[in-house]
């Protein structure tokens, strides 16, 4: 009896250590982010235009299109590794900068988001007659990371003027400066400090193995930002961060401003950013997004010229897939159909 018994804690023991090891295996998070696709977001009810302006009816819809990104479990980074899932992707943590934390991650998304949605309200206004302004006198360097060429050199508070000679009034403008140089090359960064301005050569840098965007290592917020627009326009994104939808929120409502409807019952997806000269900018993870929108059934999907690579081996028979350089591109494709 008194073998069979300790036979039987054995038993109960290797039990419960196996229980443990599934229980840390499904809920211990990895050092890994999962993205794959995620939503396409009709556009209609997140966007409300005033009364006062001429509104007119469209039939069909125009969707934003996100990926979704969340923390792996160590089951889910060995699934990923192990199976590799057609367009899910293991990223690790080191697409945030050394001594940025997810939070001012996700601050600085929103602050991009709500950046291009005026962007957006500029551009689309000004396709459909009026008037618009939209100013800032440069990016406000809010923290200076240890791991980058700019600590040293920048400093909090100061204000972010011009990139290589460029002037720069906005955030956006500066990160876009910024992220078309390739890491390791020296950016010039002017700023303004106690009144007065001061130039420093500053190497960019890649974060890490899971980012291709080059960075000079200091997060930055808007700076004197002002906007004047003729009609009062409102986004509600929820949740949904960075500036990859800005293209399509000017296509939602320069259509409905519009007399002629661009949709005609087709459902229109796409992505990129936005400029206040109406350009569309490369984003990531085009190829997610166009799964999502394939999902919510859409019929075609704008990519930015910017990503026309990354797109020439995705499946196009059940969506047609447009290449664009700006807003104008578009809106001519749209109103030749």
């Amino acid at each position: 009896m008194k073998k069979k018994g300790l036979i039987e804690n054995k038993r109960l023991l290797s039990l419960i250590a196996i229980g443990i090891l599934i229980a840390i295996l499904f809920f211990w998070p990895s050092n890994y982010y999962i993205v794959s696709p995620g939503k396409a977001e009709r556009l209609a009810p997140m966007i409300e235009i005033e009364e006062a302006a001429d509104i007119y009816p469209v039939e069909g819809d125009i969707m934003l299109t996100s990926v979704s990104m969340k923390r792996a479990s160590l089951i889910e980074s060995i699934y990923v590794r192990l199976f590799t899932p057609d367009l899910v992707e293991l990223r690790s943590g080191d697409f945030l900068p050394p001594g940025v934390d997810m939070d001012e991650y996700f601050d600085l998304m929103q602050e991009m988001m709500e950046e291009s949605q005026m962007k957006a309200k500029a551009v689309a206004l000004q396709k459909a007659g009026y008037e618009t302004k939209i100013t800032g006198e440069g990016a406000q360097v809010v923290k200076v990371l240890e791991d980058s060429d700019a600590y040293d050199k920048l400093q909090v508070d100061d204000i972010i003027v011009a990139i290589d000679d460029q002037p720069v009034e906005l955030l956006t403008e500066v990160i876009n400066k910024v992220q078309a140089r390739e890491g390791g090359a020296e950016v010039k960064v002017t700023v303004e400090r106690n009144g007065e301005e001061k130039d420093f050569l500053i190497e960019t840098k890649v974060s890490g193995e899971s980012s291709a965007q080059p960075s000079i290592g200091v997060l930055i917020s808007p700076y004197q930002r002002e906007y004047e627009l003729p009609i009062e326009v409102s986004i509600e994104a929820g949740q949904i961060g960075g500036p990859s939808a800005g293209s399509m929120f000017t296509l939602e409502i320069y259509n409905r401003l519009t007399e002629e409807d661009l949709t005609e019952d087709v459902q229109i997806a796409g992505t990129g950013t936005i400029s206040l000269e109406g350009e569309v900018g490369k984003i990531d993870g085009v190829k997610q997004k166009i799964a999502a929108a394939k999902e919510e059934g859409a019929d075609i999907f704008f990519v930015p010229v910017g990503n026309q690579q990354e797109v020439e081996g995705v499946e196009k028979e059940e969506i047609e897939i447009v290449i664009v350089e700006d807003i104008d591109q578009i809106i001519s494709y749209l109103e030749g159909i």
